[in-house]
């Protein structure tokens, strides 16, 4: 579904309706909850779009592109988790997909020889230096219209919004454990 299929009104009225049954329903932000969640879906499916003719999937294009940017052009797995937020089971399926595809290497750290250390490729470079320039193209066009000093303030405020997540989410592990 496109932003502009998205039903809004009805996502308003619905929370609406919700709230005459459950009178405590904080509207603005299940609203914005809702909102964050299709924004980011549309956002990774136009990513998608993009990287799948390419064989890979948004996230595997993600450690790529985290490789790519690093010192060397390599980093250890665990590192990669952080980087390019994956869990330490995707990031190994990711690790051999990539491989697979001579996109990286995995080899044992020359200074511990316990971990991994990932590399990119020149043929990952290759890709990631064709790939990367013709996503910007529609990256612009979807800001183009929040100006740069708006784009900042959201910046500041979606991290804001991630601590607070994360606070509320090591709350409910202590909470349910």
């Amino acid at each position: 579904m496109n932003t502009a299929d998205f039903p809004f009104d009805k996502l308003e009225a619905n929370l609406l309706a919700l709230s005459t049954r459950l009178p405590d329903v904080p509207l603005t932000e299940v609203l914005l909850c809702r909102l964050m969640l299709h924004v980011g879906r549309e956002m990774s499916a136009m990513f998608e779009q993009q990287i799948r003719p390419f064989g890979l999937a948004e996230a595997e294009f993600r450690v790529l592109t985290v490789l790519f940017s690093q010192p060397e052009g390599a980093a250890h797995p665990s590192d990669l988790c952080a980087r390019a937020g994956q869990s330490a089971a995707n990031m190994s399926r990711i690790s051999d997909v990539l491989v697979s595809r001579d996109l990286i290497t995995r080899v044992l750290s020359v200074q511990d020889r316990r971990r991994m250390v990932l590399r990119i490729t020149p043929q990952g470079e290759q890709l990631v230096r064709q790939l990367l320039p013709m996503m910007f193209v529609p990256l612009r066009k979807l800001f183009a219209e929040l100006p740069q000093g708006e784009q900042h303030q959201l910046i500041e405020q979606l991290k804001h919004l991630s601590a607070n997540l994360a606070e509320a989410h090591k709350s409910l592990t202590e909470r349910f454990k």
